[in-house]
């Protein structure tokens, strides 16, 4: 990661490890780092979204086990599980 070129995003992240929206590059990059040895606080991230106003959560393959804890949490949030076909589906649209 130290390698990486860095710039500064243009939406904001919720980090993996505390649940906190991050609007810095060396913030975001010290989440990505972090998130293969720290705690995921994947619910106090996605309660981060919808406070935010996010009301569509998209879960890529290979499961739907973060859609479903999704619609049990969050009533006003549409949440969908992406299926390995529609994704690679989605690839081939142009």
């Amino acid at each position: 990661m130290a390698s990486t070129e860095l710039t500064e995003p243009k939406i904001v992240y919720i980090a993996n490890m505390t649940g906190k929206a991050l609007q810095s590059a060396r913030a975001i990059a010290e989440d990505v780092a972090g998130n293969i040895a720290n705690e995921i606080r994947w619910h106090d991230g996605t309660t981060v979204l919808e406070e935010l106003g996010c009301r569509t959560f998209l879960e890529m393959p290979p499961g739907h086990a973060l859609s479903d804890l999704a619609r049990d949490s969050f009533k006003k949030v549409r949440s969908i599980a992406i299926t390995k076909t529609l994704l690679a589906y989605a690839a081939r649209v142009q």
